[in-house]
């Protein structure tokens, strides 16, 4: 009889990060003039996704759209080198990074599931060893088209994915990492739920 395993499932914005991925990737690859001016023409969709009135699903398509529609898969692979080598060290809670290697340290399967992109979230979840579970951008021709590829990774979403990726009943201990009511879902699922565990 195999020994059954250990899995470890992490939210990244404001669970790794100490703030939202998608806002410092706007500002970072369009000034911070822009992204305020582009965010205030979409402010009654944005208030009304902070009010529980709009989808995030909506809202996040339309900021995709508003700053990364027509871009080249090259644009975005350069951004996404840069943003990983400049803005994501300067963003990461230290304790979420330790718990993240001793769970490697340890054995364990490390993945995780965000509601951010791989578009921008790739490159530094290759440099950390770790797979990924995310919202993921439409590429058409080499060309992003400001769409979403598969419904975007939140809520129940996550823990859709994660079953799809794996089966859940090879691992005897689950443990999961989130801050905010999107990992709700996630966290119910695990034998160890953490709830912003990494905030100072």
């Amino acid at each position: 009889m195999s020994e059954k395993k250990t899995l470890a499932l992490f939210d990244f914005d404001g669970t790794i990060s100490n703030k939202d991925s998608f806002v410092a990737f706007m500002k970072f690859t369009h000034g911070t003039p822009v992204f305020v001016f582009r965010m205030a023409v979409g402010f009654l969709t944005f208030a009304g996704w902070k009010l529980g009135l709009v989808k995030s699903h909506f809202t996040k398509v339309k900021a995709l759209r508003a700053f990364y529609k027509g871009w080249t898969e090259e644009q975005m692979a350069d951004a996404r080198k840069r943003f990983t080598a400049e803005v994501i060290p300067t963003i990461l809670f230290p304790k979420a990074i330790d718990k993240i290697n001793w769970h490697k340290e340890n054995g364990h399967r490390v993945i995780v599931v965000t509601a951010s992109c791989d578009a921008w979230l790739g490159d530094w979840a290759k440099q950390m060893e770790l797979e990924i579970l995310c919202t993921e951008m439409e590429l058409k021709d080499g060309i992003y088209t400001g769409d979403l590829s598969k419904p975007n990774c939140r809520g129940k979403e996550k823990v859709n994915r994660v079953k799809q990726h794996l089966n859940l009943e090879d691992y005897s201990e689950i443990y999961a990492y989130g801050n905010d009511h999107g990992d709700n879902q996630m966290l119910s699922i695990a034998t160890h739920p953490h709830f912003r565990e990494f905030e100072d």
